[in-house]
C-alpha cells in the first residue's frame, strides 16, 4: 500500500500520489506516461492528475504494476475490472504485478492453443492466477535469465507448468524442469528459445511466430530516444557477446519487442531490420563505456 506520509514532494496536488519508496524501475512510467514522471534522481512522482476515465485506468495499471506499491490515491475507488492481464497485442498480455526481486521487470502471458506461455515471472497473487485460469491456464514458464525469476516456482506449482532456463543461469531456478543449452530449441510449434548472452552468460530470448520477441534484459525500445537499445551499465557478462547477440537477432523476422526492462513496442519489420543491422556494429565502434556515457544519467536502466 502506498504511504501518504512518505509522499514525494513533487506530486501534483490531488488524490493520486507516489511515495518515496520508488526504486527507479520506470515500470509505472511505461503505463502512465505524462501522468507519472521522474525527478532528477529518477524517482517517480505524479506530474499531472488524471482528467478522464482512460487516464485514471492508466494510473491504476501503474499502481498494480509498481513493485514497491508506491502509487496510491486518497479518493478514487479501485475499478471492478482487474488491471491485469492487459492485452498489448493479439494474444499477448502484460501481467503487471512487477516483482521487486526482479527490480520491477515486466512479465508476459502468451495465449496459445498448445498451451499458454508465461515469460519471466510477476509477483504471485491469487487474483492474477484466477485471471490466468480464465485465459486457459499455463503450460510453460520461460525464464530469460537469472535476474527475473521472481515467483516462477509458485506459478509453476500452481499450474503444473514446466520451467525453462539456460544452464549458465540455472542455479537461480533450481526447480527448473528443462535446462537449455547454447543451440536454439523449439519449445512448441512456432516458439523458439535462442541463447542470447551479454547481460548474463545464460540469457535467452524467446521468438514466437516470427512476430514476437521476448527479450528480457537483452534489448528494449528506448522510448526516450525512439530506437532499439541495449543496457550498457548492466551488461554484466560481456559487451562483445552482446554485440554478437545483436547480429544474430538481426536476422530474425520481428514485429513486436517485449522486454523485461524498458518499453515494449510494435517496432515493425522494416524498422527492426534497419536498426538491428546497425546496432551490433555501432556497439563495437562506440564501446560500452562511451555507450553508457551517452545515456540519460538519471536512468541507468531505461
Amino acid at each position: 500500500m502506498a504511504r501518504v506520509d512518505q509522499a514525494h514532494p513533487g506530486n501534483q496536488r490531488g488524490p493520486w500520489f507516489v511515495d518515496t519508496r520508488c526504486i527507479r524501475c520506470d515500470a509505472a512510467r511505461h503505463w502512465a506516461p505524462g501522468l507519472i514522471e521522474a525527478d532528477t534522481q529518477g524517482l517517480s512522482f505524479v506530474a499531472r492528475q488524471p482528467e478522464n476515465p482512460a487516464e485514471e485506468a492508466q494510473l491504476w495499471r501503474a499502481a498494480v504494476a509498481c513493485p514497491t506499491q508506491s502509487i496510491g490515491t486518497t479518493e478514487a475507488r479501485r475499478p471492478a475490472q482487474p488491471a491485469f492481464p492487459f492485452e498489448l497485442t493479439g494474444g499477448v498480455h502484460a501481467l503487471g504485478h512487477n516483482a521487486r526481486s526482479s527490480f520491477g521487470a515486466h512479465s508476459y502471458l502468451t495465449v496459445r492453443p498448445d498451451g499458454n506461455l508465461m515469460i519471466d515471472s510477476p509477483r504471485f497473487t491469487r487474483q492474477l492466477a484466477e485471471r490466468i485460469d480464465d485465459l486457459g491456464g499455463l503450460r510453460h514458464v520461460l525464464l530469460t535469465h537469472r535476474d527475473d525469476v521472481a515467483d516462477a516456482d509458485r506459478w509453476a506449482d500452481r499450474f503444473g507448468a514446466d520451467v525453462w532456463i539456460h544452464k549458465a543461469d540455472a542455479d537461480a531456478a533450481p526447480y527448473a524442469t528443462v535446462i537449455l543449452g547454447d543451440e536454439p530449441v523449439t519449445i512448441s510449434p512456432g516458439v523458439t528459445a535462442v541463447h542470447a548472452p551479454g547481460h548474463t552468460a545464460g540469457h535467452v530470448v524467446f521468438h514466437v511466430e516470427d512476430r514476437l520477441l521476448f527479450t528480457g534484459d537483452t534489448l528494449h525500445w528506448n522510448h526516450r530516444r525512439g530506437e532499439l537499445d541495449v543496457f550498457p551499465s548492466v551488461t554484466f557478462h560481456s559487451w562483445d557477446a552482446l554485440a554478437d547477440t545483436m547480429d544474430r537477432l538481426a536476422g530474425m523476422r520481428m514485429e513486436w519487442i517485449l522486454p523485461g526492462h524498458g518499453k515494449w513496442h510494435n517496432v515493425g519489420v522494416d524498422t527492426w531490420r534497419d536498426q538491428m543491422a546497425r546496432l551490433g556494429p555501432a556497439m563495437r565502434s562506440i564501446g560500452q563505456e562511451a555507450w553508457a556515457e551517452r545515456a540519460d544519467t538519471a536512468y541507468d536502466w531505461f
